[in-house]
């Protein structure tokens, strides 16, 4: 039976140092390379609910489910656990070691004549006492704690972009929406065009040129429509509102009643050097890297416990003295020759010239955010306050006297067709300029880290009533 084992141990030993197979998982399809058709599954669409009935969104309310709901700024706020667990554990203290033996114990009679041993029974306690004798401990939380200040000004940092993604997401909800309402309404006035020109008895070729400029209103309908649920997708998800939500409407004004001084781009950035998070945590990663070398020598000094515990000597039966009660006192350390954590301190260096490296690619990118956003501020605070509104007047005006001259016949239906284009083209552009200015200014307020530009919205902007009224 002993053979048999001996000679299946050589056996076990080659199986057992064998190189296991490369492991595969199972292959995903790869998309339109298989040829496998994939069955639509049938879904039942939920019923339309009128816009009348859906529940609206204003943009104080986008900002603030952003901020609670948000799934990445939840990831967010894990990561800061995540550094305070780090710092709960690197400010616990070691565990000390508890040893109990029996040693010398016998194994054939022992008496006196036929003495040996005798036997002994240790209870021993190892105690390390280098975290507080080199100050591993103190280091250790050092470092953590700076971790934990770089992870909430990331988080902070976090939130400054998550919210202004959502309020320019908000700006562009508020734009498509707008813009249907836009190509509705030229529907309306080029199959009111058209109506003029049949009940004027025009030509059959100007009826039909009519006819194609509605067949394309229409589909322009139908492309910011699309837009304006694709815009609203997005609000959607940066809110934190889950696919299977009821449909909204986004609720507010893109009119406004006063603009924000404009900031120069050294006022800018001397707001955005005291308030932006990402520059903060880029120099307290540097401090934490700093500290983090510190702790990583350290940690390649000497291990050093004390360890110390009763003893007690069975010999009263082999040496006829009685049984002693003893007491044992040791001092137990390594001997860094070899190891004294050379590759962590060398990885912690480069970490922290890293981390310098870091901040000035941070400070020049926020510098180079900052002076876009004042341009782009700039060029949108011009648009509204200076061209809008005399070429929207203007436009309106050139259309409604081009539209009752076409109805006298004094201008043919080219010249009509061109003022309701030349008239919505300017309408857009207005509502275009409107959505960067409120865009800019949110980019400003981003760049800087902080609200510096208020703008006034108007309650009520006469120039787009006719795009937010209801189509009859």
């Amino acid at each position: 039976m002993r053979r048999r084992w001996l000679l299946g141990l050589p056996l076990v030993v080659s199986l057992g140092c064998r190189t296991p197979a490369v492991y595969e998982s199972a292959p995903l399809p790869r998309f339109l390379e298989d040829a496998t058709v994939a069955a639509v599954p049938e879904v039942a669409e939920p019923p339309a609910v009128p816009v009348s009935e859906r529940p609206a969104v204003t943009l104080p309310e986008a900002v603030r489910e952003c901020v609670l709901n948000n799934l990445r700024l939840r990831a967010g706020v894990e990561r800061i656990k995540v550094a305070q667990g780090d710092y709960v554990t690197e400010s616990l203290i070691p565990n000390c070691q508890v040893f109990a033996d029996a040693q010398l114990l016998p194994v054939t009679s022992v008496s006196f004549d036929n003495q040996a041993g005798p036997p002994q029974y240790d209870l021993l306690l190892t105690v390390p006492i280098d975290w507080f004798v080199f100050g591993k401990r103190v280091a250790a939380q050092a470092a953590a704690r700076l971790n934990v200040d770089v992870a909430q000004a990331d988080f902070a940092d976090q939130i400054r972009r998550e919210v202004a993604g959502t309020v320019d997401a908000f700006y562009d909800a508020l734009e498509a929406d707008v813009a249907v309402r836009l190509a509705e309404q030229d529907v309306v006035a080029l199959t009111t065009l058209e109506q003029a020109a049949k009940d004027a008895g025009k030509a059959g070729v100007e009826v039909r040129r009519v006819q194609l400029a509605v067949l394309d209103a229409r589909r322009e309908i139908r492309k910011r429509r699309a837009a304006a649920e694709t815009t609203k997708a997005k609000l959607q998800a940066r809110i934190g509102r889950p696919p299977d939500t009821p449909d909204f409407v986004v609720r507010g004004t893109l009119a406004v009643r006063a603009t924000a001084p404009a900031l120069t781009v050294t006022q800018a950035w001397a707001l955005a050097e005291a308030h932006r998070p990402d520059l903060a945590s880029a120099r307290r990663s540097i401090v934490a890297a700093d500290l983090a070398i510190v702790r990583e020598r350290k940690r390649g000094l000497p291990q050093l416990s004390i360890t110390t515990g009763p003893d007690y000597q069975d010999q009263q039966r082999i040496t006829g003295f009685r049984n002693a009660y003893l007491w044992t006192v040791a001092v137990n350390g390594t001997l860094p020759t070899t190891d004294r954590n050379q590759g962590r301190v060398l990885s912690a260096e480069a970490t922290a010239r890293g981390n310098r490296a870091n901040l000035g690619a941070v400070t020049n990118d926020a510098r180079a955010e900052v002076e876009q956003a004042i341009a782009e501020y700039n060029e949108a605070l011009n648009g509204v306050t200076g061209e809008d509104i005399a070429s929207l007047r203007t436009a309106l005006e050139v259309r409604t006297e081009t539209r009752a001259a076409y109805k006298l016949g004094t201008k043919d239906v080219l010249d009509a067709l061109d003022a309701e284009r030349a008239y919505r083209d300017r309408l857009r552009n207005t509502l275009a300029n409107l959505t960067d200015y409120w865009q800019a200014l949110n980019r400003v307020n981003a760049a800087v880290g902080q609200r510096v530009l208020v703008a006034e919205e108007a309650a009520k902007d006469t120039l787009l009533d006719d795009a937010r009224a209801p189509v009859k």
